[in-house]
């Protein structure tokens, strides 16, 4: 029998990535990896499909040179606008009955009986949470008896116009989108083990447009979203700052960029060229002070955020696993966890056979797109057991 190929593909504000994947003995083996520059995406957002699909075909086009022919992908989801809501279904019983997956996932249905009177957002994923059976909290009604059952989901909305946009160019590259993730989602599939994901964690994409999250306590997706932040902010205080272009000002985040100023640098000097004005220097002090600045202002707007969501980092004993490009800049992981109190790790894909040679140097850059072909491995899994409601929801959070 000839071996299925997945696809993952991510379009990123600076970087769009294609992937191809194949099961062996139940976990993933990563083939090819394709990474080209992204063009027409603003804060995750598309603002010309035209530059977009052309992105696309790009990376397909790059791909196909190593052999691969991507048509079906699953693709990730990320921009401002986000939002969630937590829905809640119920089902009567006229006795004392044994509740079964049916009635769990009927429950859950009864959810998202009424369509949201809101247009303008459309429904990108729905995440298991508790049951109450006789109004006694359980993570699972399976084989438990009781006459009512209710059902809670939290379930992400997005901009029905930017999902719409995603699908929309990856149609006119010639490619067929299987399922949309969110991109944290993603994230936390590939970096959080089983025993992670009970013990609580917070997963963070610091990209170059946006910062994804989420949030897992309980074994329950607690809180999830984006902040239209990312690396290209740091990129844009520099080139405001020392008032210089913007390929100069990425060229100094990259070069001597932290979240935390380094005392043995802070008398050194940074050279600027410019092709327009005199070659001068500014301190190191000065530059670390503008991204640090940047990183902490962002830090603190995430707490701030998980707080009014009720999520008490303190009681995620995972830590916090940190993912995307701006996870390379110096310093990073300890000024997380010192805003966030909490231990921060960077995270880098599990559960792998094997990850091409071009990601292995920096794979937790590469956490979205891995994580989105073990999504569609394990969600293909679970409709061959069972293709229920109920079921897929619960794959999420297999390790």
């Amino acid at each position: 029998m000839a071996t299925r190929i997945l696809g993952a593909l991510d379009i990123g504000t600076q970087t769009t990535t294609l992937a191809a994947g194949e099961v062996v003995d139940g976990q993933l083996k990563v083939l090819r990896v394709v990474s080209v520059p992204t063009y027409g995406v603003k804060k995750g957002v598309i603002r010309n499909i035209g530059e977009v699909t052309q992105t696309i075909r790009k990376a397909a086009l790059e791909m196909a040179k190593q052999g691969l022919d991507l048509y079906d992908v699953t693709t990730s989801f990320s921009a401002q606008g986000i939002t969630t809501a937590c829905r809640k279904g119920s089902k009567s019983f006229v006795s004392l009955a044994v509740m079964t997956e049916e009635d769990a996932e009927e429950a859950q249905e009864m959810a998202f009986s009424v369509e949201s009177a809101d247009s303008s957002n459309v429904s990108l994923q729905r995440f298991q949470q508790r049951f109450r059976v006789n109004d006694q909290s359980v993570e699972s009604p399976v084989g438990m008896k009781g006459n009512s059952l209710e059902a809670s989901v939290l379930e992400m909305l997005a901009p029905r116009t930017a999902v719409e946009a995603l699908h929309t160019a990856i149609t006119q590259a010639g490619m067929h989108t299987t399922e949309t993730v969110f991109s944290g989602c993603a994230d936390a599939t590939t970096v959080l083990d089983a025993q992670t994901r009970s013990d609580g964690a917070l997963v963070i994409n610091f990209g170059a447009g946006t910062c994804d999250y989420l949030a897992i306590a309980n074994r329950i997706v607690v809180a999830a979203g984006t902040l239209g932040i990312g690396g290209h902010h740091l990129t844009n205080d520099l080139a405001q700052a020392f008032q210089v272009n913007q390929d100069v000002a990425e060229r100094m985040k990259i070069d001597c960029g932290a979240a935390q100023i380094q005392p043995d640098l802070a008398n050194e000097r940074y050279s600027l060229r410019s092709t327009f004005s005199a070659e001068r220097t500014v301190s190191m002090h000065a530059i670390q002070t503008v991204t640090t600045e940047r990183v902490n202002e962002t830090l603190h707007l995430l707490r701030d955020i998980l707080c009014k969501q009720g999520v008490y980092l303190s009681d995620l004993h995972g830590g916090v696993w940190l993912t995307g490009g701006t996870a390379a800049l110096p310093n990073i992981v300890d000024q997380v966890s010192a805003v966030l109190e909490c231990p921060c790790r960077i995270g880098v894909p599990l559960n792998l056979v094997s990850l091409p040679e071009e990601a292995q140097k920096a794979p937790y850059r590469y956490a979205t797109v891995v994580g989105l072909l073990q999504y569609r491995m394990r969600t293909l899994a679970s409709e061959i057991d069972k293709p229920s409601f109920f079921t897929r929801m619960r794959t999420f959070f297999r390790g």
